[in-house]
């Protein structure tokens, strides 16, 4: 059943015109941001901006971004299921609740992943042919700085999941899902300025150190994951991220069940 569910729903998606509107929304955004740049040569020759290293640089810098985009596709794909009844007709087809929430987290992944090809395709080719400076570099930084983030952002994408599956509201869920990713870690990243403990735990989550590990300016750049301690610390916080919303999401769909 949960194969089928999983067919249904992916066949919604990709014959519906959300998921398109989303993408080439984001992706005349990244061209924009660049063009803007472009642009501003022809007012000021010297304008120091108009380079593929800044403006990869901005996305490569701040990957909690790609976070919040992450978990607003979901929300976006299925804070509707529970008044269009999408999830009731699922349910009485004898498709269980932990199958619906495995299913949405498999069809969310998926389908989030092919968006961010075609806008990281246009992002970065826009980047390419418009702006000046050395290429491969900055591009590599970026795809690198997104590889190391993905399981992060899986966990985002998981954790949207759960809290549309638990809340019975999809703003109560909006809500739950930014104060856990984000509230909380910045909470907890000012209070080990204070206390050194907090601090340690503050550093190995991911919407702080992609905040404060990255670090990109116009001539150089200090990337946690260029280095193999870096990386190890991004994917294993990403990946004990992903399982840790992974068990709670089974767990509620489990009780409910019960």
């Amino acid at each position: 059943m949960m194969l089928n569910y999983m067919k249904g729903e992916a066949f919604r998606i990709v014959h519906g015109k959300e998921i398109y509107l989303l993408t080439g929304v984001l992706s005349l955004l990244a061209m924009a941001a660049n063009a803007i740049e472009f642009a501003m040569t022809f007012v000021d020759p010297g304008f120091p901006y108009a380079t593929v290293r800044f403006n990869l640089g901005i996305v490569t810098s701040s990957l909690g971004s790609l976070f919040f985009v992450a978990g607003m596709l979901v929300w976006f794909l299925y804070s509707e299921d529970k008044k269009n009844g999408t999830l009731k007709n699922a349910l009485s087809h004898g498709c269980s609740r932990t199958s619906v929430f495995a299913a949405q987290c498999v069809v969310s992944s998926l389908i989030g992943l092919a968006c961010m090809v075609v806008v990281l395709a246009a992002y970065v080719g826009s980047a390419v042919l418009l702006l000046e400076g050395p290429v491969l570099p900055p591009v590599v930084d970026l795809l690198s700085g997104i590889a190391a983030a993905l399981p992060s952002l899986l966990a985002a994408v998981v954790l949207m999941a759960a809290v549309l599956a638990h809340c019975k509201s999809t703003s109560s869920a909006l809500v739950v899902w930014v104060v856990v990713l984000f509230v909380i870690p910045y909470t907890l990243r000012m209070v080990g300025l204070l206390y050194e403990p907090v601090a340690v735990v503050a550093s190995w989550l991911p919407p702080n150190f992609f905040a404060t590990e990255a670090l990109v300016s116009m001539s150089s750049s200090s990337l946690l994951w260029n280095n193999p301690a870096g990386l190890a610390k991004c994917l294993i916080a990403g990946f004990v991220g992903l399982a840790a919303f992974a068990a709670a999401g089974v767990w509620r769909a489990r009780k409910i069940e019960l």
